[in-house]
């Protein structure tokens, strides 16, 4: 089984990856390569490269689990739109460039593009999973979903940290 996150950046997907490590799977944040999105020398992905190729990773390896981390819409849209803003001076990578664009419409989207990408983005992942909720999670992590709720999907037995 492998495990893969399907947020939006700024959606919990660091702390999702955090959590599943702790939990011990080998799972990366953000791959940096097709190649290593792809290995199976790890437990899974989160970030908007897997965004990008989850139909595929779906048919590759079955009985895989996936995650959507979500977010308050407009807590997000201005989140997004500053994290992305103050990278403009970055040097990044081709794939980084690549996946951003087929996610956003471009490396750098405006709050329009980013708002318009939440709803399609929400829609279709929920859509493709709508018949599977066996292998799907809606996770609300800065909403404050308790982490049980990944905890008893994953099937893990681990006593969420008191609050």
């Amino acid at each position: 089984m492998k495990i893969f996150g399907l947020g939006l950046s700024r959606t919990g997907t660091t702390t999702l990856n955090r959590v599943l490590n702790d939990l011990g799977f080998n799972t990366i944040h953000y791959p940096s390569s097709r190649k290593v999105l792809f290995s199976t020398n790890n437990d899974g992905a989160n970030d908007i490269p897997v965004i990008n190729y989850f139909e595929e990773l779906d048919q590759k390896f079955p009985n895989s689990k996936f995650i959507l981390t979500t977010r308050n819409k407009e807590k997000w849209l201005k989140s997004i739109v500053h994290y992305l803003g103050r990278k403009k001076d970055w040097k990044m990578s081709n794939w980084t460039i690549e996946n951003r664009t087929k996610v956003y419409g471009s490396p750098f989207p405006d709050y329009e593009q980013c708002s318009k990408v939440y709803d399609n983005h929400e829609e279709k992942i929920r859509n493709y999973f709508k018949e599977r909720p066996q292998d799907f999670l809606v996770l609300d992590i800065c909403g404050g979903d308790n982490p049980k709720k990944l905890y008893e999907f994953l099937n893990v037995d681990h006593e969420p940290p008191e609050s």
